[in-house]
């Protein structure tokens, strides 16, 4: 290998090393264990029924749906 493709593999590896432990950061920070939400059943129907929607003619006669938290 001449010394120029040397450096290219130095500069390309570093790079691909770089990625690598960017993805593994971001995956451990937003992914991880402790971010998660407990997801029993009880805790999703909660989520679920604590939501009410309503039905809202608006000026042109057209119905849209409205949330409410």
């Amino acid at each position: 290998m001449k010394k120029m493709d040397k450096k290219l593999v130095w500069e390309l590896s570093l790079v691909i090393c770089c990625k690598v432990a960017l993805i593994a950061t971001i995956c451990i920070v937003f992914f991880g264990p402790e971010t998660k939400i407990d997801q029993t059943p009880e805790a999703v129907s909660a989520g679920i029924l604590s939501r009410s929607t309503q039905i809202i003619d608006n000026e042109e006669g057209q119905r849209k749906c409205s949330q409410q938290n």
